[in-house]
């Protein structure tokens, strides 16, 4: 059982060397779920024992999310993603993730040829904050 742990142990080592780049201080919450679905699918087991897992890491590596400037809130802040053109089935769980303060669901009606939008906001007051890079 120990190869196994080991194994585990490699894995997300690789998995945030691969999704974070060199960045370690931008682990939020859409790269630290999409690390525990690749260890539940590689490893085969359930998510709840991945995010275990993934946690029991954390403990020894703390994890980090990106942060910047609100104007709004007046003081740093976690920036979150901001999600433009979510799919109809995936919309129930999007908007739980919203409610839950993990993303912002961007207005699709801002979208246009030539537009600039925000791809992250802040996580408090929800302002989009395009000075932390946008999408064309």
């Amino acid at each position: 059982m120990l190869g196994r742990e080991a194994e585990i142990d490699r894995m997300l080592k690789e998995l945030h060397a691969s999704y974070l780049k060199g960045n370690e201080h931008d682990e939020g919450d859409l790269i630290y779920y999409r690390i525990n679905y690749r260890l539940a699918d590689t490893f085969g087991i359930t998510n709840e024992e991945a995010e275990r897992l993934h946690s029991s890491y954390h403990a020894a590596n703390p994890r980090q999310v990106s942060q910047g400037d609100c104007e709004k809130c007046g003081r740093v802040v976690t920036i979150i993603p901001v999600i433009y053109g979510i799919q109809e089935s995936d919309t129930e769980r999007m908007k739980a993730a919203e409610m839950q303060g993990r993303l912002i669901i961007g207005d699709m009606s801002t979208v246009t040829q030539g537009s600039k939008l925000p791809m992250f906001g802040c996580k408090s007051c929800g302002t989009l904050l395009p000075k932390y890079g946008t999408l064309w």
